[in-house]
This record gives C-alpha cells, structure tokens and sequence, in this order.
C-alpha cells in the first residue's frame, strides 16, 4: 500500500513539475507543437500548415510586446500553439497576440529573414499559381479531367473540361463529384462566385467556379448542364467582359487580394463591398476597410448576415476619382432579407486620407441605407 501511494505521490510530483517547465512541454512530457498556418479565416476548413522554427518561437515567447489601441491588420497567416490559433503574422511580418491586442516589437534581423523566408514558402504552398486565361486553356485542355478544391470548405471533386472559348466550361465527373459541389454551395445551385485552386497534373492553379448549372451537359452525373471555371484575363461568352466578382475569387485564390486590395478603384470597392456582404465574405470585405470601420464591421456581423441578397442594377460611373479625397457614388441595389425583397438607391461615400493611400468605404453610411 505504501509502495502504490508512493508511486501516486512521485507521478503528482512529476505532473506538477512539468507544468512549471514552461510552455515547450506537456502534462504528459510531449512536446508543443507551434506551426505556421495560412487560411482565409480561422473558421476555413482549407489550411496549410509547416512546423515554426525554434529560433521565432523563442523570439514570440521571450520577446518584447506592446499594447495596441487599433485592430490587429486582416491576415490569412497565423501560429497555432498546440492546435489553437494564438497570434497573427501581417503582410509586413508584423507579430500580435490575438488574445490580448498586442504586437511582439520587432523581431531580429535574422528571425526577421527566417520569417520572410517561410511566409514566402508557405504562400506558395498553399495558394494557386495565377495564370491567364491563354495559359490555362493549354494546360487544361478540352476532354482533361483535373480537381477543383473550395478555399473556404476544403472540399474537393473532380471535373472535365468539355468546352470553353474565354473561360472553361466544365462538368462533375461523377455522382459524387456532382454531391461534393452541391454540398459547397449548401445544398442550392447559386450563380456566387467561390475561390478554387484547379488542381492538374500540370500544376496548381488559381481560378474562381460559379456554382449553376446551365446550357449542355453530357455527362451521367447528375448535373443539369455545365457550370464555369474563370482565370486571371477570362471573360464571359455574353458580354465579352471580365467578371469583376470572378477577379475577385481569382485574387483570392492567388494570395494576392489582402495586398490588391491597396490598389483598387472607387468603382472596384463598390462591388467588392457589394460581392462580400452578398457572400458574407468577411476577408473580401476586411481589407477594404480602415480601422475604424472594421471595428464597426465586426460589431454589425449579426445585422450584415441577415442579407440573404444584394446586387447591383444600376451602372457604376466611368470617372476613376482623379486626385480627389472623396468619392460618393450612387447606385440602385436590390436587396433581399426574409423580411422582403426591396429596390433602393444607396450612396457608397468613398474617402482616402491622401492620394497615395487606399480607397475605404464609410461603413456606418452604408448600414444606414441597407
């Protein structure tokens, strides 16, 4: 009986010791695990994930933080400390605790060089290659079959190309496949546009699919027709236009749309804005907004989510906003709650401190009006 409490005591003991060693060892005496990890948001069910070098984890644990008065910048990269996402990585290798709204000041030189260096691998590794259209029509040729996975769901199927012209029309290949689809547009067939990666043998590349079926279809796989897949330079077989909301889901698929979204025109943030609060695309809809409305954003969530629809009806103006710090532009939208559907012209006021700075819309403004 002594010898057993004994051995009680001693295993206490060693429990009670090994919580006191710090954040590198588990109760058990396994290891943390700290990785990277890149993903459209924490909820996305498509990660990437690589192991954190010791030398940035030491730097992140034993470093210098700051409070900070402003929200942390959109991100799509993270750490995770045994599975749960703790701090955040901007696109200028900036460092905060999510938790307690700090920044990590900055990193030494060499971590500083390590951390570039993996976020450029990681990028790579998870995102698609943006290729034109002309590429894309070589490399997925008619008859090819290749998979396309969903960025936000992580859900994959397998389709073949049957024709296209200016983007590719393509096809489930199988009942499954066509099940797979269906469930990433949450059991309806929509014409909203979702961020692919096309996978092929060819390579990994970015586009953006809709999700209705129309116009032929030869296939026996339960789908009425076909759907479309866009590139970077597609263009629609109607209009002969580029799709801004399928350029959109490109950049998105790319990696490239929290730093596009820097360059984007007046026009370009009207229907971003409007794409991201039809789609409750928070990561579309984050970037283009400055501190202070992405503060208000994360306030009226709730309220934002209950559009079920809204779309543009009117035209956007020519005039690129030139040298000036503000911008109102009108349009008739439609919008749609369980309450109703209603027609309205609502004003997007559009600001900028300065010329050399981004583009932002006046959220609160718009709130008022939807």
């Amino acid at each position: 009986m002594k010898r057993v409490l004994y051995s009680l005591l001693t295993l206490v003991a060693i429990l009670i010791g090994l919580n006191f060693l710090g954040s590198s060892v588990s109760a058990l005496g396994q290891k943390e695990t700290w990785e990277y990890v890149i993903q459209t948001s924490i909820e996305s069910g498509y990660s990437t994930a690589m192991p954190l070098p010791k030398q940035i984890r030491k730097n992140v644990q034993n470093g210098n933080w700051e409070v900070i008065s402003y929200p942390i910048p959109p991100t799509d990269t993270y750490i995770r400390v045994k599975g749960k996402v703790v701090y955040a990585i901007d696109h200028q290798l900036n460092i905060y605790d999510r938790s307690a709204n700090k920044i990590l000041l900055p990193l030494k030189e060499k971590n500083k060089k390590q951390l570039s260096n993996d976020m450029k691998k990681l990028h790579k590794n998870h995102y698609g290659e943006l290729i034109t259209w002309n590429d894309a029509n070589k490399l997925i040729p008619r008859y090819s079959i290749f998979k396309v996975l969903d960025l936000d769901t992580g859900l994959s199927f397998e389709v073949q190309r049957r024709a296209g012209s200016y983007h590719a029309d393509v096809q489930p290949l199988t009942h499954d496949d066509t099940k797979i689809m269906k469930k990433i547009y949450r059991g309806t067939w929509s014409w909203d546009r979702r961020a692919i990666l096309v996978l092929s043998e060819n390579g990994h590349f970015a586009g953006s699919m809709h999700g209705m079926p129309h116009g032929q279809g030869a296939l026996k796989n339960g789908f009425p027709g076909h759907f479309c897949i866009h590139f970077q330079d597609s263009i629609t077989h109607k209009s002969r236009k580029m799709d801004h909301a399928h350029s959109i889901m490109i950049k998105k698929a790319s990696g490239e749309w929290l730093d596009h979204t820097q360059k984007l025109s007046p026009q370009e943030i009207v229907d971003a804005t409007v794409l991201a609060i039809h789609q409750h695309d928070w990561f579309i809809l984050s970037p283009i907004l400055d501190d202070k409305n992405r503060i208000l954003m994360e306030r009226h969530l709730e309220e934002l989510e209950e559009i079920e629809l809204i779309k543009r009806l009117s035209d956007l103006p020519k005039e690129d906003g030139g040298t000036k710090l503000t911008y109102p532009i009108t349009v008739k939208l439609q919008v749609h709650r369980k309450s109703g559907t209603t027609n309205r012209m609502v004003t997007f006021d559009l600001y900028r401190p300065t010329i050399e700075e981004p583009w932002t819309v006046d959220l609160e403004k718009l709130l008022k009006q939807l």
